[in-house]
């Protein structure tokens, strides 16, 4: 298992490495300079000021110079300055992250915890009017766009029920009940739509599993059929639906974007967006490399929990 998880992470810092080098080639074929952007019409009235900006800003320097300086601040743990606020981009992040990594772990949460169960009925009665209703359930929130799900929610829960706030966001240490309740209705939109995945992908893989041998021969020992399917059944039916959980996370991060606008809520998407609009290369940098981190780390832990449930990819691995 060691050595399982030392090539993992030799893989998952290779993968950042090559990252770093993407996002800052990538950031900088963007037109738009941001001198302008800052300075706005003075740029072009008074190019002495607009060139001094820019040579303050480091963006005199060839290509290769900035990216051997970023990296250099990469390796002090820096990621450099907002050329909006001045601000260290490394502290907005450090804001900023939590807020949508707690979107990410609750609409993660949301499906696994629903959408497995959901599976389960669907696979196990498919002829009944529960695994029907299970099946359409999934049909229902696969199909739906994210930002559907979230209008229905706010129309739902904020508007008619009038339990939830519709957007907003309040720090967990101000108040946590109330910043638990502002990010139910964002993680169930996110949630919703993963959980139609994970819920397909479990009635799949368990219908097959449920026709192997070793099932039927755990039957033909005495176990019910609850005892067969728990314990024999689907400890082998979710190994390629932690797999397909994996694949499709970064579909979690793309839909982010759509979810922290439609619930006002301050999370790393939105910083990017704002960082794209205003051409600040600093905070953009930070926010893609922080994105491709969490993608990375999300699929070593999807990685380590293949690994622990079926030993063989351990195998295969070393």
């Amino acid at each position: 298992m060691c050595r399982f998880l030392l090539r993992r992470l030799a893989s998952a810092l290779l993968t950042l490495v090559l990252a770093s080098g993407v996002v800052f080639s990538l950031i900088h074929l963007l037109p738009g300079d941001p001198v302008v952007m800052i300075l706005g019409e003075q740029a072009g009235a008074d190019p002495v000021a607009a060139n001094r900006l820019r040579s303050e800003l480091g963006l005199d320097r060839p290509l290769p110079a900035q990216f051997v300086a970023w990296v250099g601040e990469l390796g002090r743990g820096e990621l450099g300055r907002s050329l909006r606020t001045g601000e260290p981009v490394a502290a907005e992040l450090g804001r900023r992250l939590p807020r949508s990594l707690e979107l990410i772990g609750g609409g993660l949460c949301f499906a696994v915890l629903f959408g497995v169960p959901l599976g389960v009925v669907a696979a196990c009665e498919r002829q009944r009017p529960s695994g029907i209703a299970a099946a359409a359930l999934a049909v229902a929130g696969f199909s739906a766009p994210v930002f559907v799900i979230g209008i229905l929610l706010v129309i739902a829960f904020s508007l008619w029920l009038k339990i939830l706030p519709s957007s907003g966001y309040v720090a967990l240490a101000e108040d946590p009940l109330t910043h638990l309740s502002c990010l139910v209705l964002p993680s169930a939109s996110v949630g919703l739509n993963f959980m139609g995945v994970v819920a397909r992908m479990t009635r799949a893989s368990l219908a097959d599993t449920l026709g192997k041998d070793y099932v039927r021969l755990a039957r033909a020992k005495g176990l019910s059929r609850r005892q067969a399917i728990l314990h024999h059944a689907l400890p082998n039916a979710l190994v390629p639906v932690i797999a397909i959980v994996g694949i499709r996370a970064g579909n979690l991060l793309g839909s982010m974007v759509i979810v922290e606008a439609l619930f006002d809520w301050p999370g790393l998407s939105s910083l990017l967006v704002s960082a794209c609009f205003a051409r600040d290369y600093p905070v953009m940098q930070g926010s893609l490399l922080a994105i491709f981190a969490i993608f990375v780390v999300i699929s070593l832990l999807i990685d380590v929990a293949q690994g622990l449930v079926d030993p063989r990819t351990r195998e295969n691995a070393a």
